[in-house]
C-alpha cells in the first residue's frame, strides 16, 4: 500500500469478513465518479487476462496443458477461450485453494454454488466466496476440470519458484505451480500461469521459512 500512495492513490480500507467490497466500490464510484474496473467479470478484462494464454502459446505451441490460478475466474476463463481458439484439444486445468474452492464446488453442483464464509487461506486474491458470473458461464463450458491446493503445497511451490526460477510470486499467484506436485496431466509439455508478485519481503520469508503442514492436493 505504501508503493500505491508514494504513487498518488488513496487507500481505502474495508474488513474482509464483514464488508461488501462491491457495494463499497460501487457507493465510491457513485460518490467520486470513479470508473469501476472488475477484476473479473467484465469481457474487456477476460480478454485481457487471455492474452497470456497467447504468449504462452505463441512460444510454446506443443503444449498439451496449462494450470491456471482461478479466484474470481476472470483468469481462467481468458486463458481457456484463448488457449482452446488456438489449439481445441489442450487441457485447461484450474487451480483453487482448497479453503476457496467456490469454483470447484459450482462445478460439482452445475451451478453458481457459494460458500459459507469467506475462505481462511493464505491465497488472499483468491478468497472469493462464490465465482463472478461472466468467467462462470465460460468456465464451466470450457474448463477440463479444477484441482485444488493446500496452504502448504502453496508455500512449497513459492520456495521452488524462488529458488529454481528466481521468481518471487505471491501465495496467489503460486496456486498453479503448486498443483503440479501429483497431478495426473496428459503427456507433453504443461503451461504453468504465475499471476503474481505482490507480497513483500516479511511475509515471503515468514511463509516460505515456515510452511504449514503439507496435505495432498484433491480433483475437483
Amino acid at each position: 500500500m505504501d508503493g500505491a500512495r508514494a504513487l498518488g492513490a488513496d487507500i481505502v480500507a474495508y474488513h474482509r469478513q464483514r464488508d461488501d467490497r462491491d457495494a463499497l466500490t460501487d457507493r465510491l464510484s457513485v460518490d467520486h465518479g470513479y470508473t469501476v474496473v472488475p477484476s473479473s467479470s467484465a469481457h474487456a478484462v477476460m480478454a485481457g487476462a487471455g492474452t497470456v494464454a497467447l504468449e504462452l502459446l505463441w512460444q510454446a505451441p506443443v503444449l498439451t496443458a496449462i494450470l491456471v490460478p482461478v479466484g474470481g475466474g476472470g483468469l481462467a476463463a481468458g486463458t481457456a477461450v484463448a488457449a482452446k481458439h488456438i489449439n481445441p484439444n489442450i487441457k485447461v486445468i484450474g487451480v483453487e485453494p482448497q479453503a476457496a474452492a467456490d469454483t470447484a464446488a459450482s462445478l460439482q453442483a452445475g451451478q453458481l454454488a457459494e460458500l459459507a464464509a469467506v475462505p481462511d487461506t493464505i491465497a488472499d486474491g483468491l478468497r472469493h466466496t462464490s465465482p463472478a458470473p461472466l468467467p462462470w458461464e465460460i468456465n464451466r463450458v470450457l474448463l477440463d476440470g479444477v484441482v485444488t491446493v493446500t496452504d502448504a503445497q502453496i508455500v512449497q511451490a513459492m520456495g521452488w519458484a524462488f529458488k529454481h526460477l528466481k521468481v518471487v510470486a505471491e501465495p496467489s499467484g503460486a496456486v498453479a505451480l503448486a498443483a503440479m506436485d501429483g497431478l495426473d496431466l496428459p503427456p507433453g509439455p504443461v503451461g504453468v500461469i504465475i499471476s503474481g508478485g505482490s507480497v513483500d519481503l516479511d511475509a515471503f520469508h515468514r511463509l516460505v521459512a515456515t510452511p504449514p503442514p503439507r496435505k495432498e492436493p484433491a480433483l475437483a
